[in-house]
């Protein structure tokens, strides 16, 4: 596990999601959008507020080209591998 510095990107709780929306060159509003919901839901998703959908990781596997064995890391980054939800 990474350790986490106090002021850093990685206290982010969804930093991994936010890299990859930016790598494929889309900001969050666009990928709320594609993904149907508004821009304050899409906030409170990556603050850690609000878990996410179905619909919306599924969404967004289409759009960010997320592989099935990596949606764990990006969607559920506070499971330890081997822990359950």
């Amino acid at each position: 596990m990474i350790k986490v510095i106090q002021g850093t990107f990685r206290q982010i709780p969804y930093w991994k999601l936010r890299g990859r929306f930016h790598s494929c060159g889309y900001r969050d509003q666009e990928v709320a959008k594609y993904i149907g919901i508004g821009r304050d839901t899409m906030s409170g998703r990556m603050q850690g507020h609000n878990p996410w959908t179905s619909a919306e990781i599924t969404a967004m596997c289409e759009l960010l080209d997320i592989r099935q064995d990596e949606i764990g890391e990006l969607f559920f980054p506070s499971l330890e591998k081997g822990e359950s939800a």
